[in-house]
This record gives structure tokens, sequence and C-alpha cells, in this order.
């Protein structure tokens, strides 16, 4: 069989999956398998076909569904993986095995996942880091769309809400057809809801919103309409139920209100909403005036019980005093023109090195290293709540939990929550024993606290008078590369704010014991907005 046979009969095998002939397609690509296996050069030909069959193999795998397929397609990329990255570049042999690995989870539903089940889950979501990584950062041009979708989908399936929902908000912005993004958006409000144990009306609009999205869509196959025409008329009907029980009349103009209310706000609380920042419940879905401030609570609108929950909202108000300090550090970094006196003031030396120095620069390092004080309250406090502290009793976030060791999964296990869940699952991404793809953020953290860390603006620093010579132990890091490290740490700092309170919350709804009810001020008005 030739090459050009070869392709034809993969392009043939590719149109019987599209058109739902899987039992047909498997046998083809099997035999095709074998025989390319057996009687083909390892080329880069060879490898740029293995590719393909590992594609049609997961493809099977996932439509049909097959385990077997996706497993002989996840092997495939596992044993031949240096020519097929050769073929095919880290970003698309990452995605392509995120892809078999996802069809081989065995728990399907999120709130079925245990500590031993997640880790499944683990292994998928390190796998699109790597793909998106590849491509430069997660709003480089070179990322491909569905790379960040599939990673807001399995984030969702670690309840890690409010990163699901920026991969979302990224990719509808770009305003291409991906109904997937606008469906698995509208799911993960439904899990906001079940998981945070608020609602408000906006947040129904907003579902309904998405599915409506999905129904103009020209990549949704038609057998599909009518369950998200379903999905629609249902989420309207909500809506009017809510507005009954609110006693407020429906306003069709709603969103044009929002807007306005949006446009009334400070440019620093745009600033929060506009880059996923706000610490607010509604602001995670909605930029009305009711996101206006970071409203984030643990008692909820019915109250909640517990002897620990105002000491958790104490924790919590250093949370969010911390991590405001930090936002506002990074937001007068990027909005705020240079103080050229205070940089005179300060008289450094002119030394040709190419290193920021400064107030300014000043903000991101202390901005930087913030998050990580705020990540490791998280930990103590959970080590607290929940009498998890580890045997040697050091706690840092990123690799406290010990799972492996004195039963401590099976302890985990017994106060399992989506809460608790995300938060393990954030720790793995910063954690290097589990392979986290952002495990060099500690390091990073710990070298600007103890060593010399120069960020420099050019991709290569000159360094005239040979300043940094002398000096063992310096780490260099680009500007631009420093700014991104630091909006993804942003990112996953506020997902484990929020998840530390649906945790905690978790645990005050569930108590069994009477108690008294709290209702701080703050949340005692109903926001339906």
């Amino acid at each position: 069989m030739d090459i050009e046979s070869i392709e034809y009969e993969l392009a043939r095998l590719s149109e019987m999956v599209g058109v739902g002939q899987f039992d047909e397609a498997l046998n083809g690509v099997d035999t095709l398998y074998a025989f390319i296996n057996e009687g083909c050069e390892r080329n880069a030909v060879f490898f740029r076909i293995l590719s393909n069959i590992a594609s049609i193999f997961i493809d099977v795998g996932h439509m049909k569904p097959c385990v077997e397929s996706s497993q002989k397609g996840m092997d495939i990329l596992s044993q031949y993986k240096d020519g097929i990255v050769g073929q095919i570049g880290d970003d698309a042999y990452f995605y392509n095995l995120s892809n078999a690995k996802s069809n081989l989870i065995t728990e399907k539903n999120p709130f079925n996942h245990t500590f031993s089940t997640i880790e499944q889950l683990v292994e998928v979501k390190k796998d699109l880091w790597k793909a998106i990584k590849s491509c430069g950062d997660i709003d480089s041009a070179r990322v491909q769309p569905t790379y960040v979708v599939n990673l807001g989908n399995t984030l969702k399936q670690q309840f890690r809400i409010s990163e699901a929902l920026d991969c979302y908000e990224r990719v509808n912005s770009l305003n291409l057809d991906i109904p997937q993004s606008w469906i698995n958006r509208s799911e993960t409000l439904m899990m906001l809801n079940q998981v945070s144990n608020t609602y408000s009306i906006q947040m129904l609009e907003q579902i309904k919103n998405g599915y409506e999205n999905v129904l103009s869509s020209q990549e949704i196959h038609s057998s599909w309409l009518e369950y998200y025409r379903q999905q629609v008329s249902y989420h309207q009907n909500k809506i009017v139920e809510a507005y009954k029980d609110a006693e407020i009349e429906m306003d069709s103009h709603d969103l044009d209100k929002t807007k306005s209310e949006y446009n009334e706000l400070s440019d620093y609380r745009k600033f929060c909403l506009d880059n996923n920042l706000s610490l607010s419940e509604h602001g995670l879905y909605c930029s009305c005036a009711g996101s206006s401030r970071d409203n984030l609570t643990i008692p909820t609108l019915g109250g909640v019980v517990g002897d620990f929950v105002v000491p958790m909202e104490m924790v919590l108000n250093r949370l969010k005093s911390e991590f405001s300090f930090a936002r506002h550090l990074y937001f007068e970094y990027l909005t705020e023109e240079q103080d050229y006196e205070l940089l005179h003031d300060s008289c450094f030396s002119e030394l040709f090195n190419d290193e920021l120095l400064g107030i300014d620069v000043e903000k991101l390092r202390t901005a930087f290293r913030s998050c990580f004080g705020i990540l490791d309250k998280i930990a103590i406090a959970i080590c607290e709540l929940f009498d998890l502290y580890p045997p040697n009793g050091t706690v840092y976030f990123q690799s406290f939990w010990q799972l492996d060791r004195d039963n401590r999964r099976e302890k985990f296990n017994s106060h399992k929550s989506p809460g608790l869940l995300a938060l393990y699952s954030i720790a793995t991404d910063l954690n290097d024993r589990k392979g986290g793809e952002w495990s060099f953020f500690k390091q990073l953290r710990n070298d600007l606290e103890h060593e010399f860390v120069v960020v420099h603006k050019t991709d290569s620093p000159s360094d005239i008078y040979k300043s940094y010579e002398f000096i063992k132990n310096i780490v260099f890091i680009n500007e631009d590369d420093f700014l991104n490290h630091l909006e993804t740490l942003f990112q996953l700092t506020r997902s484990a704010i929020f998840s530390f309170v649906f945790a905690v919350r978790d645990k005050a709804l569930n108590e069994k014991e009477d108690g008294h009810i709290y209702l701080p001020n703050s949340i005692l008005r109903k926001d339906y907005k």
C-alpha cells in the first residue's frame, strides 16, 4: 500500500467515524495499524501516519464509546512519543493525549469523585496545561481555542469553577462558532448553583443565554437542537418563577441595565471584573452593580451552623485583605504611569544591565509573594477545620496533603466536598512531585524572597559592566513572562479562595448539631439582579 492509498484510507476511516460507523472504522484502523506497524520504515511519514491512526482510535473511543479503542490510541502516543511530537508538535501531542486519558475516566459524575478517582482528572488537566504552555501562554494566538475549552471542561469536573468560567469567557470573546464553550459555561453555572448553594435571576439568565447561543450555531447537529430548545424553555420558566417569588416585575431591558451599571463602576472595579479578579459570587458571571464589591462570605442567605463559622470568616477576611492588596498592586503596575520623580529620588546607579528597579516592579514582586502567603493560610485553615495536619506538622499549600501516607487519603475522603477536591486539584498544579505544570512558581517565590531575581525587559539582558558576574545565584526573568506567571497565579489563588469558602460552607450546611445561625449583615439582602 503506497502513501497515497494510506492517506485515502485514513480519510475514509475518519469519515466513517463522522457518520457514526464506529465498528467499521475500528476494524479498519486496526487493520491499517497492523500493516503500518509491520511494513513501514520508521521515518517522518511513518510517525505522521501513526499520529492520525492514534487520533482515529481516540475519536472512536470517545464517540462509540470504547475504552479499548481509547487505550490503543493512548498506547500509540506513549510508545512513539518522540517521533510523533517531531511531526505534530508538543501542543497537538499533549492535546491528543489528554483526549485519550479523558475517555478513560471511570467516574463521569463530578459529584461522585473521591480523592482517588480525581487523580485521573489531574492527569488530563496536566496534559492540557502542557499543550497550552507549549504555545506560550493561554492568551497566545498560537493556542487553539479547543485547548482552552477542554481545559475549562476538566477544571469544571474538578470544581474549579472560577477558572473554568475564565476559560469559556476567553473563548467566547473570540466570537467564533464554538458551541461547546457556551454549553459548558451554562453547565458550570448550574454546578456553581449546587456547589455554592446560592443563585440569582441573572445566573438563570446567563444559563439560558448560553443555550440560546448554541441554537444559533452551525456546528451543532440538528438532532441535538430540540434538546437545547428544551433547555432554553426550562430555564425561561425558572426565571419567571424566580421573578414571581421575588415579587418583582420582569424586565426585558435587564441586559442594557447591566451594561449601564457596569459603566458607572470605577476603573479599578471594571479591571477586577474584566480580568476575572473579583471576589464576588455574582461577579463570576455578571458585571452589574451587584458585583461592585468583594462580598464573598461563608454564610448563605439561609444561614449556616457551626462554631467554626466565625473563625473561618476571620480567615476569609485575612485572605480577602491580602488578595485585594496584591490585586491593587497589579492594577497600579498595569495602569499608572511610572513615577520618574520617585525613581530619580531612589538614585540607582546606572549599570546598563537592563534590570527593572523601583517601586513599580516591587509591586509585582510583592503581589507574587503575597499570593503564596494566601495559599498557605488556606492550607492551615483546612488543617484546623478538619484536623488534617500532616505528620511532620509542616503546612505548605502545595504539599501538606500527603494522601499516600498514614491513611490520609481515607481521612480526606471522610470530609470530601467539591470545595476540598478543588483545593487539592489546585495544589497539584503547584506540586513538583505531582508533575504540576506551575510547580516552578514555588521556587520563583522562594527566589524572590531569598535570592537575587532580576526582572528585565529585553529577551537577553545586557551587562556592560559585568555587574552580575560575582553573584553565584542570580535568577533572570523577562518582564512579560513574570506578568504572565503572576496572572496565572492570581487565577489559581482566586480559585482557591472561592473553593475554601465552598468547602467551609459545605461543612456548615451539613452540620447536624443545633447551633447558632450565622447571617452577617452583608448578605441579609436577597440579590436578584
